[in-house]
């Protein structure tokens, strides 16, 4: 794989009206694919209690493959992404790190997965690989505060830094002191939210994004926690989203020297020792609703975390009175959703069909077997023949 100038590089990384060489691209791809496999052969394919995962995201990506382009010739053509990520606080929302890092990575893996199954070659559909890929590009660069695209290339490795300096200095501003009864209360808001954002999004982690770390003075760092709940987009959703009264919500946690934390591919942090709550300094509390920081009081926080048990309990008995197929059809909807949020940013929403293609939905009974399904994947994911992921376009 060539490698890319410093020069390139730069304005690879940093400049939105740049167009880069299809090398540049392929290096790109190559690098977040090789990333990608290692975080993959961290993990392990599993079923849910509730949700067929290997069948729901076999068929998400494919969703997002065949759809992913014209939704977003669409939104680009009526409003650009640096654009919309700069017209609100991006921050617990679902235009984030999260969405566009899950934007390209099933999109690319929904090539694979066609690729492996006869449907489409290497040199299929490079116009549509190149809208996506500009896309995700420019909104990722108006996203980012740190000058990379990935965040294995972050200061320090595998970080990543969407908020500015200004921000920053707010936010640690309003930062409280942890005693046990903060911490109590933090910690148990924090689960729920946790837990209610797995399951309305199917056992999947689409909902929950990290960014940082952020370096402040004395050797300390903030980690954001994004929780982001539905408020109409789900249909599953409706009756049970109203049981909470706010749904979009960040936490700011500020640790110091003796906890390290990574963030890896798709913007889920790890944390060095694994009960890093327990070395929390101070924190503080968002909801996001109205599209700016709204801290919460602790006192606040407790029938919050109230209502979100609740709504979870609500939820649980929802799924469990549908069938697999049912569940299975909900999961790949919000796996191929994660454009509505930039639809509505854009003005485009009620122009673009949402429904899931025919050619996808006709693939659930071929994936009713586990094991074919699993298989499937995991040649996708791990591939045994290749370092990364994603194939070079051609």
């Amino acid at each position: 794989m060539a490698q890319v100038s410093k020069k390139s590089l730069k304005q690879l990384y940093t400049d939105v009206e740049y167009t880069p060489t299809l090398e540049e691209w392929n290096w790109l791809i190559d690098r977040i694919g090789r990333a990608y496999k290692a975080e993959l052969s961290r993990r392990t394919m599993f079923e849910s209690e509730l949700f067929p995962l290997n069948s729901y995201i076999t068929m998400g990506h494919l969703e997002d493959y065949l759809q992913l382009p014209h939704r977003i010739r669409a939104i680009s053509a009526r409003k650009s992404p640096e654009d919309i990520v700069h017209s609100r606080l991006h921050i617990g929302s679902k235009i984030n790190f999260i969405s566009l890092a899950a934007l390209l990575l099933h999109y690319l893996a929904g090539r694979e997965l066609f690729i492996e199954l006869g449907d489409i070659d290497e040199s299929s559909d490079l116009d549509d690989h190149l809208v996506v890929l500009d896309f995700w590009r420019r909104a990722t660069i108006a996203l980012r505060c740190d000058n990379v695209l990935t965040n294995m290339d972050g200061s320090p490795a595998d970080s990543a830094r969407v908020i500015d300096g200004p921000t920053v200095a707010r936010v640690t501003n309003d930062l409280i002191p942890i005693d046990s009864g903060v911490l109590s209360t933090v910690r148990q808001l924090s689960a729920q939210l946790m837990a209610y954002c797995f399951l309305e999004n199917c056992d999947s982690r689409m909902a929950v994004c990290d960014t940082g770390p952020y370096p402040l003075p004395d050797g300390q760092f903030l980690c954001l926690r994004e929780l982001c709940t539905d408020t109409g987009d789900f249909e599953w959703t409706e009756g049970i989203r109203q049981m909470i009264p706010h749904h979009n919500f960040v936490i700011a946690y500020c640790f110091g020297d003796d906890v390290r934390m990574e963030n890896n591919v798709w913007g889920t942090a790890w944390f060095t020792p694994h009960d890093y709550l327990k070395h929390l300094v101070k924190v503080r509390v968002y909801i996001t609703d109205t599209g700016s920081l709204q801290p919460l009081t602790v006192a606040e926080m407790r029938p919050l975390t109230a209502a979100v048990r609740r709504a979870h309990k609500e939820l649980y008995v929802r799924y469990a009175q549908m069938s697999r197929k049912e569940r299975a059809i909900c999961a790949t909807e919000m796996y191929a959703w994660k454009l509505k949020s930039w639809a509505r940013a854009a003005g485009v929403f009620d122009d673009i069909g949402w429904e899931l293609s025919p050619r996808v939905l006709h693939m659930y009974d071929r994936l009713l077997d586990n094991d074919y399904a699993l298989k499937l994947l995991g040649d996708v994911f791990v591939p045994p023949d290749r370092d990364s992921v994603f194939r070079s376009l051609e």
